[in-house]
């Protein structure tokens, strides 16, 4: 049993830490999973969003890398494809980095791979997701959220067993139990009125 507003705070952050342990567990397995082909960067831009709504109104930045790969046609699930005259058609798609608030940060990821660098391609067997092998743990989780949101729950984990600790302490008190100090007896003054039954 606990209080209807920190229950609804302690729902919020277990909801928003089970969301990031998700979005990190989706990106170790794909790093782990997903197949691997020879492929080349063909063209790299940094970009910008605002968010949407008024407490996050600062600009976020990420990396887009255009990368060309080859695999089996079948294989291709990006839903481009190049094909060049006497050479095997080339799988097309777009790696994106996490995203940042720093501009410089981005430009340096910008730096990475440039035009033509040839890096190895993670493409997703089901889906149309491509991602660069290799990327450093930095640039592909969102660590800034994982510490933000793993300092709420220790916050939240440690104020819930305090109440629960105290309420549990409040439950074992009897019904008629009063917290306040007893008042102090008031010897009687020299011009009090003393009752003496006789």
């Amino acid at each position: 049993m606990c209080a209807l507003p920190f229950c609804c705070f302690w729902l919020v952050a277990r909801s928003g830490w089970i969301a990031i342990t998700a979005r990190v567990f989706s990106e170790f397995h794909a790093r782990h999973s997903w197949p691997v082909a020879q492929g080349h960067v063909t063209d790299v831009r940094v970009k910008s969003y605002t968010g949407p709504s008024l407490r996050d109104h600062v600009s976020h930045y990420f990396v887009e890398y255009e990368v060309r790969f080859a695999v089996p046609a079948e294989q291709c699930l990006t839903g481009t494809t190049l094909v060049i005259d006497g050479e095997p058609p080339l799988c097309e798609g777009i790696a994106r980095t996490r995203t940042t608030d720093s501009e410089t940060l981005a430009n340096s990821w910008f730096e990475r791979h440039r035009f033509n660098t040839a890096v190895g391609v993670l493409h997703d067997p089901n889906g149309p997701g491509v991602k660069i092998v290799g990327e450093p743990a930095s640039l592909v989780y969102p660590w800034k959220e994982i510490f933000g949101m793993s300092g709420w729950m220790i916050f939240f984990g440690t104020f819930f067993i305090i109440t629960q600790r105290r309420l549990q302490y409040l439950e074992t008190l009897p019904e008629n139990y009063d917290a306040s100090p007893p008042s102090p007896s008031q010897p009687p003054k020299a011009d009090d009125l003393i009752d003496l039954k006789l």
